[in-house]
């Protein structure tokens, strides 16, 4: 019997908030946050409403009850249900009404449909009766099979005799892919009848009771359904922008409704529906909020924006909606980094509520960072009096450089108008606590609670002892090879004089990673850069590298980290890895050095020593009108067991030591440790162990980051001009000396403006 590895469309929603290019213009109304529903405009005279009323969100313990929600639905009798796995097995749970939002379960699945070696219940359904339709998969021999099944109110199933049809053969699904045909996606819009997608896009409408078809809807060959939603007799099925409709009661297209469509469009893919009226007008969620639609209507009204909560974050992915009643919406959503399992919300909508928070927090950085999204989120639901306006500088349509962004927020700060709070990731922070831009923050330290690396969180404290900027996570340049290819303890100097280090890597990844540990050495006293450093750094480079080969392919986005590398170098593929350590896998880093001759790892060479790169680094504005506000959200981000406990890998490690150990020390496998096997592209496999790492390992990590004193040269100008030219030398399109003296050149322009 194969096994298969189910693959989960989880893509991360990105919030369709309206970017502003430069810092004028940051109102604390702009037209994307508002919409044109209950939450949000301006008077006749363009000065902020005094209107109240607005949706406030609140998350609901679960207690672990559950991981998985496959549907969520307010029954005929007012009742609110939930369909939800835990382990092997699925279960029924009921939402208390007795205003304490108390889960009770109602009966566990019956125990043909529990999860075994025989098969797994994959999708379910709620009626509005209470029944369930549910989709069991077998694990046959060579391919999978899905079965319908029919769960009635008192929890006893009954098979379904429908079959699904042959997989069509030009769907190009992958070669080394057993694929069968399945069930994508299932509702249960009237208890007599159950609408599925199968995985050739095709539509079935089917009897409950019996399976026979009432209708099948083929979808054409660029309309494979996203989504799929069934409101009153009318079914909703999206494909990117496109969305079109079709009466249930004949089975045919209905007109377009190009208010849905084209509205929905600007505020991100809905990710659940529902309808209060049986389908004359629905509730629409996606990552812009929740919007109200009547059919045949030409506005979309935003009930909730997303911008202001949970729902407009990256991370936040809806998998079950349901309406209460028209101010009480139930979300299921997947936790978020810090949050194990699901997790629900509530929205309730309150009449005293401002419209908008009374106090605005102005948050600004160079590029969308979804960790800081949730950083925000976190924060707003400890301070929900304040609208945290979230900035950022560079998207891929507004056609802004790094220089460009940074002249503006300079003259933006100067004349009293930018953010409140920077995020410094990519910026100038040595020029900016020069010209007096930042407030110390070095009292705040005091009032967080946390013990931090000193050598860490002191990387920009100044002759005088102020903290102008201070980094709440932080990485390490490491690299990972045999004795083969790389030395504990090896330079620079020795390890660019060795061929084949860097063989089969993309030019941009060598240069940028390189740049960490070796753009520090090159600043002068005067700011300007060592024009013989940058020049020995691309001609060691170029030589480490040797020829380029070009088969090798580019991606238009580079992953730094160190984690990227370590399939590459167990296949052999790449001779070393190295990049940006922002997490440790004990683990997989001692299986790992075992399929390598004496393997090791250890602080990434560079031209400079002991250094790590500062991450998810802030300031506060001098000129910062919410100085409170301000130094309460960079005091939250410090904050030990809360935002400094939530993991994220492409962040980097926590700068509060308690925090840093409980990263490492992998205390979440303390009660069960986990036997990882991950399959090669050549058969082969390997096997590794998450389980608690040991002392002597926590002892060596630690001393390891006491031991950095270097911080790596924030200026993405700067990087962006030494990737550019020293891509060209590694591939021989220019020489070493050339591409010093081209780097040189826009640098020390940039520098003088």
């Amino acid at each position: 019997m194969k096994c298969r590895k189910w693959k989960r469309v989880l893509g991360l929603l990105l919030a369709a908030i309206l970017i502003c290019a430069v810092l004028t213009g940051c109102s604390k109304n702009s037209a994307g946050e508002n919409g044109q529903g209950i939450e949000g405009g301006k008077d006749a005279q363009g000065g902020e409403e005094s209107a109240r009323g607005r949706f406030l969100e609140e998350e609901l313990s679960v207690g672990g009850k559950f991981d998985y929600v496959l549907d969520m639905r307010r029954l005929e009798d007012g009742s609110l249900r939930l369909v939800a796995s835990a382990g092997v097995n699925h279960a029924v749970w009921e939402l208390s009404d007795d205003g304490e939002n108390n889960l009770n379960k109602l009966y566990d699945f019956p125990e043909e449909l529990r999860t075994s070696a025989a098969g797994a219940v994959q999708r379910a359904a709620l009626s509005p009766d209470g029944q369930i339709m549910c989709v069991f998969t077998e694990f046959a021999a060579d391919n999978f099979n899905s079965m319908l099944y029919l769960i009635d109110k008192e929890g006893k199933a009954n098979q379904i005799p429908f079959e699904l049809p042959e997989l069509e053969e030009d769907k190009n699904w992958p070669e080394d892919e057993d694929v069968s045909n399945e069930v994508d996606q299932l509702r249960f819009p009237v208890n007599e009848q159950v609408v599925l997608q199968d995985r050739n896009g095709t539509i079935f409408q089917i009897a409950a009771a019996d399976g026979s078809v009432i209708h099948e809807y083929k979808m054409d060959s660029i309309m494979y359904p996203s989504e799929m939603f069934a409101m009153g007799d009318t079914l909703i099925v999206q494909s990117g922008d496109r969305m079109v409709l079709y009466d249930m009661e004949t089975g045919e297209q209905k007109q377009a409704e190009e208010t849905l469509s084209s509205e929905g469009a600007k505020s991100g893919t809905y990710r659940g529906m529902d309808t209060l009226d049986g389908g004359e007008s629905i509730y629409c969620l996606s990552s812009g909020g929740l919007y109200h639609y009547k059919f045949g209507g030409s506005v979309l009204e935003q009930l909730i924006d997303g911008s202001m909560n949970t729902l407009g974050t990256p991370e936040f992915y809806p998998m079950a909606m349901a309406m209460i009643d028209e101010q009480n919406l139930m979300v299921a959503a997947q936790g978020d980094s810090g949050t194990e399992g699901m997790v629900l919300y509530k929205y309730t909508y309150s009449a005293d509520a401002p419209v908008r928070p009374d106090k605005e927090l102005k948050i600004y950085s160079l590029y969308d960072d979804g960790a800081i999204r949730e950083m925000i989120n976190r924060f707003r639901k400890k301070h929900s009096e304040v609208n945290v306006n979230y900035q950022v500088a560079l998207s891929e349509d507004n056609g802004m450089t790094v220089s460009d962004v940074l002249k503006t927020l300079t003259t933006e700060i100067m004349a009293g108008n930018g953010p409140d709070v920077l995020m410094l990731d990519g910026m100038p922070v040595q020029t900016y606590i020069e010209k007096g831009v930042l407030r110390d923050l070095s009292p705040l330290l005091k009032e967080t609670g946390g013990s931090y690396f000193e050598n860490i969180i002191n990387a920009y404290q100044d002759e005088q002892g102020r903290l102008c900027a201070v980094p709440s996570r932080f990485f390490i340049p490491m690299i990972q090879a045999g004795s083969r290819y790389y030395s504990p303890g090896e330079d620079f100097n020795d390890f660019m004089e060795r061929k084949d280090t860097m063989v089969n890597m993309r030019p941009a990844n060598v240069v940028a990673k390189f740049w960490y540990t070796c753009g520090a050495a090159w600043q002068q006293e005067d700011g300007t850069l060592d024009e013989e450093k940058v020049t020995e750094f691309l001609v060691k480079l170029k030589n480490g590298y040797g020829e380029y080969d070009s088969n090798i392919e580019d991606y238009d986005r580079e992953d730094l980290t160190l984690f990227a590398g370590d399939f590459e170098l167990i296949e052999g593929n790449w001779n070393t890895n190295f990049g940006l350590c922002g997490h440790k896998s004990y683990g997989l880093e001692g299986a790992i050095n075992e399929r390598v001759t004496d393997g090791c790892v250890d602080l990434m060479p560079g031209q400079a020593e002991h250094v790590f790169v500062p991450s998810m680094v802030f300031g506060i504005s001098n000129k910062s009108s919410q100085t409170e506000l301000a130094e309460e959200f960079v005091k939250y981000l410090l904050s030990p067991n809360e935002a400094q406990d939530i993991l994220t890998r492409e962040n980097g490690f926590p700068v509060e030591e308690g925090s840093f150990r409980r990263a490492i020390d992998g205390h979440e496998y303390e009660k069960e440790q986990n036997i990882i096997t991950a399959h090669l592209h050549d058969g082969d496999t390997i096997e590794y162990m998450d389980a608690p790492t040991p002392e002597e390992e926590i002892t060596r990590m630690t001393e390891l980051v006491e031991s950095l004193t270097t911080p790596s040269l924030q200026d993405d100008v700067i990087k962006e001009a030494v990737v550019e030219q020293g891509v060209k030398a590694l591939k021989g399109e220019i020489s070493p000396e050339e591409g010093a003296a081209a780097i040189l050149q826009k640098v020390n322009i940039y520098l003088a403006e």
